[in-house]
């Protein structure tokens, strides 16, 4: 989770959830959302890079803590043709992002008759992230390299009419200096080379428990094939998101629960770095701000850790954010 952990969770941002956010609006237009603010983060890794000024470490054990403030942008846009009830859409779509989703997109959504609405997109990563070109090296200053991803996403909103979600994502990860382990020999950097292909699946299932307030289970399952064989694993977690939305002001949560494995013994350490993953986080919205009907300020707080048998793996991450939201 060293990437979906510090990368995504520590921007818990996303639109007042309601039974509409997943629904294809009945007029032609443009709509969307834009978000701006600040985050203060602080988090434990010994692979992101970030606000990391640990250049050198003297051991390959547990990371030390960095903190930092950043900016909070967001957005999502997205164009309907009512008439065949086509949607065009960019950026990060309020529905994926009450689910941790944070990938940017650029597709097309179809509703087809009663049948639900079903979407292909592009997805990318608009910032590249910086990490380590080579994390396990010590007693030197440590390079640092881009990390980036793009693929493709299939998703199908109300399975059949049902209240079933699901989407599936292939992603190609790019390292752009991948160098792990060259010190430990070729054959060591060929086990830990993290570049390759992810793929992930989700299947949730939406619950008005009542008006204004919903309740998503969703079962995920991720695998990575990378290149580096002591890299690969899979990954199955339980999430849960709720949300409350009331006139005056809007609840969003996230509950987070997930087991990696990993196909091989790390060669550095003689064991496999299988991990227990956990995340939580939350978006308190005050609409109608200054009297402004879009305008909504947000205040978001999220947690998570990553627990691996190799300390060298394990990962925490918290943030604080706070910004205001504009949705047309």
């Amino acid at each position: 989770m060293r990437k979906s952990l510090l990368l995504g969770l520590g921007l818990l941002v996303a639109g007042p959830l309601h039974a509409e956010i997943i629904e294809i609006p009945k007029q032609s237009g443009f709509s969307g959302f834009l978000l701006g603010g600040i985050n203060a983060s602080s988090y434990e890794s010994n692979f992101y890079k970030g606000h990391d000024s640990h250049e050198r470490i003297d051991s390959l054990g547990s990371a030390e803590r960095s903190d930092g403030l950043t900016p909070l942008i967001n957005a999502d846009l997205r164009y309907t043709f009512a008439d065949t009830r086509t949607q065009l859409f960019l950026g990060n779509l309020i529905q994926d992002a009450v689910r941790f989703d944070f990938t940017q997109q650029l597709g097309v959504r179809q509703q087809v008759g009663d049948k639900g609405i079903i979407a292909g997109s592009y997805v990318f990563s608009a910032l590249p992230g910086e990490q380590w070109q080579d994390p396990f090296a010590t007693g030197v200053d440590r390079e640092t390299t881009d990390r980036s991803s793009r693929g493709m996403r299939l998703s199908w909103d109300k399975i059949w009419g049902s209240h079933f979600n699901g989407k599936a994502t292939l992603r190609k990860i790019d390292i752009d200096n991948e160098h792990s382990g060259e010190r430990y020999g070729h054959e060591v950097a060929h086990q830990l080379d993290r570049n390759g292909r992810e793929y992930t699946f989700e299947l949730g299932y939406l619950w008005q428990l009542a008006p204004g307030q919903l309740l998503e289970p969703s079962l995920i399952y991720r695998q990575a094939d990378l290149d580096g064989r002591a890299e690969r694993y899979d990954s199955t977690g339980l999430q849960l998101s709720y949300g409350l939305k009331q006139s005056q002001w809007s609840l969003v949560s996230n509950l987070y629960l997930g087991k990696r494995d990993y196909d091989a013994i790390q060669p550095i350490f003689g064991r496999r770095a299988d991990a227990n993953e956990f995340a939580i986080g939350g978006s308190f919205f005050w609409h109608r701000l200054f009297g402004v009907a879009p305008l909504s300020a947000v205040v978001s707080a999220s947690y998570a850790r990553a627990d691996s048998d190799i300390a060298f793996y394990d990962s925490n991450a918290s943030s604080l954010s706070t910004g205001l939201l504009y949705t047309f």
